[in-house]
């Protein structure tokens, strides 16, 4: 064995100061025999807490079973000396080549916490070990930690001397010398200064010196802020620190944290900084400064430009959208993209086939992106789910609590659809779930078979179209035998819209089946809360045929030539709540009037205007309810119960304004709530009332 590695025998022993009194046999701490073996304190003292926890096998013992998974590497006499165990047994053990090859060798100190569950402390350490190049000692830890406690506080002579006696007292030799140059050197190698206080900085001081413990904590588990373990404190080279904090980045002048704007735009999570980092909030800067106040994200701390800022509350404020509405979080997409990794499906599933479409399933991330957010919900959940085959027959009958003769049955009458994998045959879980739900038919009744041109208006299917699925044996058909449907050809019901799903719409086609063109297509889409995938679905084609057939109402144009008024008094008329208009979800930039608001303004311009002859003092029900300081549903109670007059105008009730005060003046007077607060021309009369009061208690009394 190496010399390096093994320890002298002749000078293993410890005076009695350093064994506590103890004498010099066993019973003391331990130590080196002559004969080469450790002696150590009787049993409880160490070597149990952590090894003691883990089982140990059955056919080794759990000294070696711990140099097995420990020891590759490490110094035979730490082992010996951890373990109690002779130092010739540990190197012929691994000389036996068992020793499990670990990513880093592992010190003494490592080797006593695995052993025994804790640090060790500083009597618990072994003689130093005596090198024979130089005959020096070796440094050991505790010694070290001792050295940085006094660097500052004594000079590099006495720090000697000091650990000289030291290291003579643990060794017993007194040739041990620890001389000036041996100190500068090991305070070198551990970073430290001799006009340094206690070696550098400690944690604490940097943490008060920007005013964050935490942020010096987190530099240093992530290795921007390199420290140093000395004892049981973290400290810091001053050269190290000065560098950390000339790379800290400050925000431009003006500009404010991003996180002050949480609040006002109502987001509750860390969404914002999220959002800097992809580029989504305009003028935003990641920063890390240290002295202000708030906390952090784990994406940076952001400062943003305090215009653009008020533009973005002031958007939120008015219904507008957000820069990143609409946009697919990268993160999220990552993520995605991981578990789509993972649970990939075969290339022979057909749904994933069909999702996918002729470019097939995307080979790099960047592609997945662009690819992806565009899919409907359920086509993002199958292609995230564990692959299976579906169910076998067996378990769909069992499912559905029928046999599995039905099962087969709506399979050949195509109410059911089934793929074979080998020589089984599956359907899928989706499949089930929805034959089960349409409470499993097999095709008997009448209601699951249609017509081909029931098939076309339905499913929007062209006559060709159905017979090349005929044709193909995509559908199912039968010839009607009775009454008025003998001779008559019917296909499955199921099957059509099985078929229109899987299949959809191109805008070519849509626009052929609605009867437009492309590009006004495109413009209706955009209000029917289409994903833009490959294929339009059905109900997104339906919506729009639907929504060019419905009424389209009347623009102020129209309506001002149909009445013959001007368009400003059509304007005058929505300003004063006569009328209400309406807009479209795919135009927001139209807006028309509906035929009960025409009829309205109809009655408005007739000659008889009760508007015109009742004055300002005739207030609405909603003025009525402000002047009173109370609910519209206690304006209308009143009037129920004759304690209000009211009169019936063509836009509505109207309440005179006198009355309402009246009837407030009551109603307030016998107002029970505390908290209740009266409106403001009944409070200013009750002051008024007050001031007379006590202006005539005066003069009555001189």
């Amino acid at each position: 064995m190496d010399a390096r590695h093994e320890r002298d025998p002749g000078r293993a022993s410890r005076s009695a100061d350093r064994s506590r009194g103890q004498s010099a046999g066993c019973g003391r701490g331990p130590h080196l025999a002559a004969n080469g073996n450790w002696h150590f304190r009787a049993a409880g003292r160490a070597g149990s807490a952590a090894m003691k926890n883990a089982a140990p096998s059955k056919s080794l013992p759990a000294w070696k079973q711990f140099i097995i998974e420990h020891g590759w590497r490490a110094i035979a006499s730490d082992l010996a000396f951890i373990l109690g165990q002779p130092v010739n047994a540990v190197v012929t053990f691994r000389q036996t080549g068992v020793c499990r090859k670990l990513a880093q060798t592992n010190s003494f100190a490592a080797l006593f916490a695995l052993w025994n569950g804790r640090e060790p402390l500083e009597e618990e350490w072994p003689v130093p070990r005596k090198y024979r190049e130089h005959r020096g000692y070796e440094w050991q830890p505790p010694e070290l930690a001792l050295l940085a406690s006094m660097v500052g506080s004594f000079g590099t002579a006495e720090i000697a001397q000091i650990l000289t006696e030291r290291l003579r007292r643990i060794t017993g030799d007194p040739q041990a010398l620890r001389n000036s140059q041996a100190v500068q050197l090991a305070m070198n190698r551990i970073g430290l200064q001799s006009r340094d206080v206690v070696g550098g900085i400690t944690t604490a001081e940097v943490g008060k010196e920007i005013g964050s413990l935490t942020i010096i904590n987190q530099a240093i588990a992530k290795g921007d802020l390199k420290g140093m373990r000395v004892g049981r404190r973290w400290v810091i080279p001053h050269a190290v620190w000065a560098a950390w904090k000339a790379k800290r980045i400050f925000p431009p002048e003006g500009f404010i944290p991003l996180r002050s704007l949480k609040e006002p735009l109502s987001i509750r999570s860390d969404k914002l900084s999220e959002f800097a980092r992809m580029g989504h909030v305009p003028s935003a800067v990641r920063c890390n400064p240290y002295g202000s106040k708030g906390p952090s994200t784990r994406f940076g701390t952001w400062f943003i430009d305090p215009v653009v800022a008020e533009q973005l509350i002031a958007d939120r404020h008015a219904g507008r959208p957000m820069p990143w509405h609409g946009k697919p979080l990268e993160d999220n997409l990552r993520t995605t993209f991981k578990l789509w990794q993972a649970r990939q499906h075969p290339s022979g599933c057909k749904t994933c086939a069909e999702i996918w479409g002729e470019g097939g399933a995307p080979k790099q991330f960047e592609d997945y992106a662009k690819r992806y957010p565009a899919l409907a919900h359920g086509a993002k959940r199958h292609l995230t789910m564990p692959w299976s085959p579906g169910l076998t027959l067996d378990e769909v009958a069992q499912k559905a609590k029928c046999d599995r003769a039905r099962v087969q049955c709506a399979i050949a009458t195509g109410m059911l659809d089934a793929t074979k994998h080998g020589r089984i045959e599956y359907v899928t879980k989706t499949d089930a779930t929805r034959w089960i739900t349409r409470k499993c038919p097999v095709g008997a009744r009448e209601a699951s078979w249609i017509s081909l041109p029931t098939a076309e208006k339905l499913y929007l299917f062209s006559t060709r179209q159905l017979k090349q699925f005929i044709a193909a044996k995509k559908l199912k058909t039968r010839i009607g035998t009775a009454g008025a449907q003998r001779g008559i050809l019917y296909v499955a019901k199921d099957q059509c819209s099985r078929l229109r799903q899987s299949i959809g719409f191109s805008e070519q086609e849509a626009a052929r089946r609605i009867g437009v063109t492309v590009a006004r297509l495109r413009e209706l889409l955009n209000g029917v809360n289409w994903r833009k995938s490959s294929a339009i679905p059905l109900v997104t084609v339906q919506a729009v045929i639907k929504r060019r057939q419905s009424q389209p109402g009347y623009t102020f144009e129209q309506a001002a030539e149909i009445l013959g008024k001007p368009v400003s008094w059509i304007e005058a008329r929505q300003a004063d709540g006569t009328i209400r208009v309406l807009q479209t979800k795919w135009d927001r930039s139209r807006i028309y009037l509906s035929e009960p608001m025409m009829t309205r303004l109809r009655q408005f311009a007739g000659p008889n205007d009760d508007a015109q002859l009742l004055s300002a003092d005739w207030l609405r029900l909603s003025d009525a309810a402000f002047e009173a300081g109370v609910t519209t549903s206690t304006i209308i109670k009143w009037a129920e119960t004759g304690a209000l007059d009211r009169r019936q105008s063509k836009i509505g009730w109207r309440y005179h304004r006198d009355h309402v005060r009246a009837q407030a003046r009551l109603y307030w007077k016998a107002i029970r709530l505390h908290r209740a607060t009266p409106p403001e021309w009944l409070q200013a009369e009750r002051q008024i009332r007050a001031g007379n009061s006590s202006t005539t208690d005066s003069h009555a009394n001189p």
